[in-house]
């Protein structure tokens, strides 16, 4: 059974923080891949301003493109309206039945407390692995108590990247290079990309 990790987000711009932790994961985990998966809309943050599709999975597609284990997928991209996770991974399983990959669903630990406002929360837990990376020191809300037992815990090295800091420091003539992969670095510059970015 291949062992499969799953990064959603909108990767506006996809940074090395996200890539550095996707690292460290598969090999604490042992997986067989990692898929990046760029979401159309996402539903639980402003999508404002978002740059278009297209510029987010070229990005993608060059920050991965030097390690054999990542790969990025257009599932949430191709769909349209909202890109809710529980539909993902149910299209996931539909689309790789023959396969029937164990499917490793990351989310940041700070982002655990959401969990109660997801789609269909229970049903993410039954069809997939959510495994909770970050620092130690996470305080779980109540309302999320009942989630925990289901959820895999990995304390790993975070780095205060944020993609929003990259949009900004573009906007303001600020340096990005080391804080995202150097072709992205360039297509970003290429494009003209953030330099009226909000924050």
């Amino acid at each position: 059974m291949k062992k499969i990790g799953l990064l959603g987000g909108t990767f506006d711009p996809v940074h090395n923080g996200h890539l550095i932790i996707c690292e460290y994961l598969r090999d604490e985990l042992n997986l067989d891949e990692i898929w990046f998966i760029p979401a159309r809309i996402h539903p639980l943050k402003d999508n404002t301003g978002i740059s278009d599709p297209e510029h987010r999975l070229n990005m993608l597609r060059q920050a991965v493109s030097d390690n054999e284990y990542f790969k990025v997928s257009e599932i949430e991209i191709s769909r349209e309206g909202v890109s809710y996770t529980v539909d993902t991974l149910k299209e996931l399983h539909r689309v790789y039945r023959d396969i029937s990959p164990q499917f490793y669903y990351f989310i940041g630990m700070d982002n655990v407390n959401d969990l109660s406002r997801w789609k269909e929360p229970w049903q993410i837990l039954k069809s997939c692995q959510v495994v909770a990376f970050g620092r130690p020191g996470f305080e779980p809300e109540s309302s999320v108590a009942a989630f925990l037992p289901s959820i895999k815990f990995v304390h790993t090295p975070l780095l205060e990247i944020s993609s929003t800091l990259i949009r900004n420091r573009v906007r303001d003539g600020h340096s990005v290079k080391y804080l995202v992969p150097e072709t992205v670095r360039k297509y970003i510059a290429e494009q003209g990309l953030y330099l009226s970015a909000g924050k």
